[in-house]
């Protein structure tokens, strides 16, 4: 054993940093972080439920009680709109203007669209007219030519029957056997071809970058509303009463109460305020 290490004078020693990882950068587009914000309400707003479920207003203090429970439902709710608009905020600080200029860019290619569209909509018009006279004299020959196919076929089926009539009744059959021999023979006849017109089932321009074709939809417009049935309106009666509110509120706030087909009335609803 070699003791001579034991008197070696200490030399330098290599001392190793601890440093500390670096924090994990969050992602921005990740909404979980923002999420656990808001999660800290959720509890609250269980027990809001609960006692509010429970309550029963009979008197003066149950009274006091659930006003002093719908104000703080309602700034709590306050609150929580604050801070979603604040946390919102820097976001739509990036997606505004981003969804704005967007915006611009595709409303000037869809005018574009608009201009070329206007331009090739008149000629593939008249390319359709003229697809539509060929595909007419196209049927027409068709039908020609099947009825001319149809009447050999025909001749040829009553050559074919009469053949074997005749030979039935030369062979001493009776009319009832000959007329039934004349009919299998008709029925053996090769029938006539079907004719298929040859045409194009539409108005279509092929290039790399795409297609563009002219395209038949049915489109309406409304002459009456006060001839349309009442179907129309039973399905849509939501959406008709939002339309028609805000020239209704109008005229309800104008002093106007009578007012065809509506009945204005007073009616009462809960008005909450909540101190600053």
């Amino acid at each position: 054993m070699d003791f001579s290490v034991l008197n070696r004078e200490p030399g330098p020693r290599t001392l190793v940093e601890q440093i500390p990882p670096p924090p994990m950068k969050r992602d921005p587009l990740d909404p979980a972080p923002l999420l656990l914000l808001f999660d800290q309400y959720v509890a609250e707003i269980d027990s809001m439920d609960t006692q509010a479920m429970a309550l029963q207003v009979v008197d003066d203090d149950s009274n006091h009680l659930a006003v002093e429970m719908t104000t703080q439902a309602k700034k709590l709710d306050q609150i929580i709109g604050k801070k979603h608009k604040a946390l919102k905020a820097p976001y739509l600080a990036v997606t505004q203007p981003l969804d704005g200029f967007k915006k611009k860019l595709s409303d000037r290619l869809q005018q574009t669209q608009r201009i070329i569209n206007g331009k090739i909509q008149p000629y593939l018009q008249k390319k359709e007219q003229e697809r539509r006279e060929a595909e007419r004299k196209a049927q027409e020959a068709a039908r020609k030519e099947q009825t001319r196919l149809d009447a050999i076929a025909k001749a040829e089926a009553d050559r074919l029957a009469e053949e074997a009539r005749q030979k039935a009744l030369a062979e001493k059959k009776t009319e009832a056997e000959a007329e039934a021999e004349a009919q299998v023979a008709a029925a053996m006849a090769e029938p006539a071809p079907v004719v298929v017109a040859e045409m194009e089932t539409e108005t279509k321009t092929v290039t790399d970058a795409g297609t563009a074709k002219l395209k038949t939809e049915w489109a309406w417009q409304i002459k009456n509303f006060k001839e349309l049935p009442n179907e129309a309106y039973q399905n849509r009666c939501d959406e008709v009463t939002k339309a028609l509110a805000p020239w209704i509120n109008y005229q309800v706030k104008a002093g106007i109460h009578n007012i065809s087909g509506v009945k204005v009335f007073q009616t009462t609803k809960i008005d909450t305020r909540t101190r600053r």
